[in-house]
């Protein structure tokens, strides 16, 4: 990227990396640590930002900073102007390089870097996140970091992100899907709520691209061999395969899983099957991918 700063290639950074470039003007480390949607605590970790962090990062509710609270469908990604104002209070500005870290699976990480790609930034997700950093001793800071805010230009590239419509379409393609919720939803069972797929869905659960005790991503031979355990190929990958998952965050965990094996995703479904399943006439599928 410009401004003389060379990042890893792929989706991800090291700890170590982050640690020698904390000092660099143009790294902005974002700390999105949640909890679940199903948790009656607070999601969003402030409280544990405030007790120790990663030093400069910055604390975002994702929840909040990110998306577009008058869209029907939960946690519909913000549009331009609304998401622009708020990375730009964030201090983040164009040129700068992204780095989000979580303590849950990366699924928070993962949603917040590919919604700054989405708008033209560039982005990376920390490996091991949160919990790697502690276990190997890094250096850390209290308190809340109050950023100066500057100006973010939102470049929106359409390719990341899928609507309804577009998915409609992209089926009557024959288009596959790759489906990130844990196996017994997408296995589901007639009647039960949330549970089942979208027709041409493969199942590559975020659980087990991530590891939930070290925050660290799989390495990439155990990632094409899940791949190829739910019916993708790494050397012959469907020709359009959009990433999705309950509501459009788990998703991007299998997005830049498959893009660390070299597959391409054709964008996420940003409403997924919280979208998807609202309405009886569209078609479930249930058991596994066929």
């Amino acid at each position: 990227m410009s401004n003389g700063l060379q990042t890893p290639d792929g989706p991800l950074v090291t700890s170590d990396w982050l640690q020698n470039h904390l000092g660099y003007r143009r790294v902005r480390v974002l700390d999105v640590r949640g909890r679940h949607p199903s948790s009656s605590l607070p999601h969003a970790k402030r409280v544990e930002h405030a007790a120790g962090h990663i030093p400069g990062a910055v604390f975002a509710d994702w929840e909040r900073d990110f998306i577009d609270a008058d869209d029907p469908v939960p946690v519909q990604i913000a549009g331009a102007e609304g998401f622009a104002r708020r990375a730009g209070e964030l201090g983040i500005s164009a040129g700068d390089l992204v780095v989000a870290y979580d303590d849950y699976y990366g699924i928070f990480a993962a949603r917040t870097a590919w919604a700054f790609r989405y708008y033209g930034a560039e982005a990376r997700v920390l490996d091991g996140g949160w919990t790697t950093w502690m276990d190997e001793g890094r250096p850390v800071s209290q308190g809340a970091v109050e950023p100066e805010a500057t100006w973010f230009i939102a470049q929106p590239r359409p390719q990341h992100r899928r609507t309804l419509p577009e998915v409609q379409d992209a089926q009557a393609r024959g288009a596959a899907f790759v489906d990130a919720r844990p196996r017994h939803l997408f296995l589901g069972e007639q009647g039960a709520a949330n549970t089942g797929h979208i027709p041409g869905s493969r199942c590559l659960p975020y659980q087990e691209l991530v590891d939930g005790a070290t925050g660290l991503w799989a390495a990439p031979d155990a990632v094409a061999r899940l791949a190829r355990d739910a019916g993708i190929d790494p050397a012959d990958p469907p020709r359009e395969l959009i990433a999705t998952c309950g509501s459009g965050v788990s998703a991007t965990v299998a997005m830049l899983s498959l893009e660390r094996i070299g597959i391409q995703c054709d964008g996420v479904y940003d409403g997924s099957f919280n979208e998807w399943s609202r309405d009886g006439e569209r078609p479930i599928a249930y058991g596994r991918a066929a």
